[in-house]
């Protein structure tokens, strides 16, 4: 990699201290321009093909993870809400050694504000990512290293990793250029239900941007859906997650290549459930998996906002049968 920027040297070699200096700079742009590790590995070079919950957000994806998570096969941490935004931080520090981009990227994780949640020691990632061959150097062989150090701590007997953060839905592309074979769930709820929990969470205030995110939600990921193949994209049912829990399961297991353990409906139990401990508009995964939120939009949403939620949504709902 550093064999232009010699040839570079050799041509344009002057004896002054300042041509000295423009030449060491001029180098260390030249080296910026051309060296570059890639987004994505090829082939087999990842431990896994990973798996991510995509929604609007207020879906149930945290319950979705900790389901999966309590049958020790797959290890999703706490959402981090970051992987889409690597790519981008990638390319900017892409002049910099392996060392220093190593060393940047963990930096990314263990300052996340969510990172105290996985309780995880990312000393081992750091050492594997920095003696990483040459020619497995990439963001994606990065990711993959942190999140089998995840794995190796808090869920030793998983066979994928994956990751649950709702604002993936809005950067697909992103996502798609470092794991182009990785698997997407989308967890569809009632858009009435989701908007009347981000309501109740964050005020009557918010319900504009509460319509827009759950509507473009649905637009990316149809979007996706289109692009894909069906063993990368499944769309599952919050209502039927949590009134057929055991079928459903079944079918996410089938479409992970994981065994359904009956575990998974006891993920309240269970301490790879963590979020209610921290967060309070978790507190109902301390309970068991239960369906009364389903049309709780009528109690949260006064007319007049029932009234403007059916105005901008009628047509997604209509599509996807949740209105007639």
């Amino acid at each position: 990699m550093t064999k232009p920027a010699t040839d570079f040297h050799q041509k344009y070699h002057c004896p002054s201290l300042g041509a000295r200096v423009a030449r060491k700079y001029l180098g260390s742009i030249f080296t910026f321009i051309t060296r570059g590790y890639p987004l994505t590995t090829e082939g087999e070079g990842l431990s896994c093909q990973p798996v991510f919950i995509i929604s609007s957000g207020r879906s149930g994806t945290t319950l979705m993870r900790s389901m999966l998570v309590a049958g020790g096969q797959v290890a999703i941490p706490a959402e981090t809400q970051m992987i889409h935004i690597l790519p981008i931080k990638f390319l900017a520090y892409r002049g910099l050694s392996w060392e220093d981009m190593s060393r940047l990227m963990i930096a990314e994780f263990e300052s996340n504000a969510n990172f105290p949640l996985w309780e995880t020691n990312m000393a081992p990632a750091y050492q594997k990512i920095l003696n990483l061959p040459v020619e497995q150097r990439s963001l994606a062989k990065l990711i993959d290293e942190v999140y089998l150090t995840y794995a190796a701590q808090k869920v030793p007997n998983a066979k994928i990793w994956g990751d649950q953060s709702p604002i993936h839905t809005f950067f697909l592309p992103y996502i798609l250029k470092v794991f182009p074979r990785g698997k997407f769930m989308h967890l569809l709820r009632d858009g009435r239900d989701v908007i009347s929990s981000m309501v109740e969470r964050h005020g009557g205030d918010y319900i504009h941007e509460a319509v827009y995110r759950w509507k473009t939600s649905i637009q990316r990921t149809n979007e996706i859906r289109k692009r894909l193949p069906r063993d990368q994209y499944l769309e599952v049912r919050y209502e039927r997650l949590v009134t057929d829990s055991e079928t459903t399961l079944k079918e996410i297991c089938v479409f992970l290549d994981i065994d359904y353990m009956t575990a998974m409906l006891d993920y309240w139990k269970l301490p790879s459930t963590i979020e209610h401990k921290f967060k309070s508009f978790h507190k109902n995964l301390e309970k068991p998996v239960f369906s009364t939120s389903i049309g709780k939009w009528r109690e949260r949403l006064n007319p007049a906002q029932q009234e403007y939620v059916l105005s901008q949504i009628s047509g997604e709902l209509r599509e996807l049968e949740y209105l007639s």
